[in-house]
């Protein structure tokens, strides 16, 4: 699958969770449709700064964990908001941690013709 169809599959699957469990008059219910949404929001603010911030390589793997969720959702534990949303984090977290420590490096470093006092 495309990138395109990747996020267009993961908006179906959010419609299907919320036909699902929104219910009038389930306050219950409703709750849980809310805890899905949040799950579902932080993954789509992950993947959405993966796609405007990030490296390409990094993009390809968030939308491979994306992918391979996809095609074995059957054999998760959770649900699948529940499982996208710590790996997709997990890979921006990764990169987010590298970009820090290239920071902090780079704060560490003096130039040689500076004096450190």
């Amino acid at each position: 699958m495309d990138k395109k169809e990747l996020l267009l599959k993961l908006c179906e699957e959010l419609t299907k969770a919320v036909e699902y469990f929104y219910h009038e008059e389930d306050a219950g219910l409703k709750a849980f449709v809310g805890e899905v949404l949040g799950r579902y929001g932080s993954l789509f603010s992950s993947l959405g700064w993966a796609i405007t911030w990030a490296r390409e390589d990094v993009q390809e793997k968030a939308f491979r964990v994306i992918e391979d969720a996809l095609e074995r959702k059957h054999l998760l534990k959770c649900r699948l908001e529940e499982w996208l949303s710590w790996k997709v984090g997990e890979v921006v977290d990764e990169v987010l941690e590298d970009k820090e420590g290239e920071k902090e490096t780079q704060q560490t470093q003096t130039p040689k013709d500076e004096l450190p006092f």
